[in-house]
């Protein structure tokens, strides 16, 4: 199962919660069959990025809240998934509302994943930015008491 590549923790879950109900009712549900195999492109898109995700978050021990905000979403998408698989096919009204609804989450589901890795993006390189500025300062003061201590030496040396 697609989800159970991604890991135990609450993230994975969801994926996993997600992709199963995609499955369910790609399978019970021919009404929103282009929808959930779109849905399911986009899941299998989407995996590896929430795979690194949350393995460089357990890495770097926090931002659970981060990880928080993409299983609400996948969380929602199940919800919807669910609701649709229960429609029957004679139901047009609800098969058309339905698939709207599906559509939207196809369109906000890029929208979001796309906004949302482009900010954390964005976020990670500049604490990555101030990190590397910090460590260049303690190189420089470090470089510039070894130079005090060469000249030390060199001083003592030469005054003997």
């Amino acid at each position: 199962m697609a989800g159970n590549l991604i890991g135990g923790a609450a993230l994975g879950q969801a994926f996993g919660m997600l992709s199963e109900s995609i499955s369910q009712a790609g399978q019970t549900s021919v009404c929103f069959d282009s929808n959930f195999r779109r849905l399911n492109s986009i899941l299998l898109s989407v995996k590896p990025v929430l795979e690194d995700i949350e393995r460089l978050n357990k890495a770097l021990e926090g931002r659970e809240s981060e990880i928080e905000i993409f299983k609400k979403r996948l969380e929602e998408g199940e919800k919807l998934v669910r609701k649709c698989s229960k429609i029957k096919r004679y139901n047009l009204c609800k098969r058309w509302y339905y698939s709207r609804k599906l559509a939207d989450l196809e369109n906000s589901t890029l929208k979001f994943f796309s906004v949302h890795g482009l900010i954390q993006t964005c976020r990670d390189r500049k604490q990555i930015l101030v990190a590397l500025k910090e460590e260049g300062e303690k190189l420089d003061e470090i470089y510039s008491i070894l130079k005090n201590m060469k000249l030390d030496k060199s001083r003592q040396i030469s005054s003997r």
